[in-house]
């Protein structure tokens, strides 16, 4: 029975001539699940479909759903900048570390390089260094 589900969450999305809804609900056991529905308008009437997916299926139907997302190239970072432009003027950006440029960057930042000078001496973006000395536990 409908009442016998109580709503937690509940986000409606407008595409065109459809709307998806997004509602988390919980049955009276406690047991959590998803209702994804999708009401279209034909112009003389709506349709309407719905899935349901339970708390134990939470994880399969996210994996299933991002396997199909990536496929589809959605949600990947589409890149806002020309990396020719910026190797003109760091000619390393965007390029793996190795465990040697680790060793020598932890070495000349203790001796008191600032992020410029160690931007200059690896060929690499300012950002890159202060995001390579964090991921390191230098700063």
């Amino acid at each position: 029975m409908e009442s016998d589900r109580k709503e937690l969450f509940t986000e409606s999305v407008s595409a065109g001539s459809r709307t998806y809804f997004f509602d988390v609900k919980e049955s009276q056991d406690g047991s959590k699940y998803l209702v994804i529905s999708e009401s279209r308008n034909t112009g003389s009437n709506f349709e309407h479909g719905r899935i349901m997916i339970f708390e134990e299926n939470f994880q399969a139907f996210q994996q299933g759903f991002i396997k199909a997302m990536t496929f589809l190239g959605v949600g990947e970072e589409t890149k806002t900048y020309n990396l020719d432009e910026i190797r003109n003027e760091y000619p390393r950006a965007y390029e793996k570390w190795d465990p040697e440029e680790d060793n020598v960057l932890g070495v000349k930042y203790r001796e008191g390089l600032s992020v410029s000078e160690l931007s200059d001496l690896f060929y690499r973006q300012p950002g890159a260094i202060r995001s390579r000395l964090k991921k390191l536990g230098l700063k």
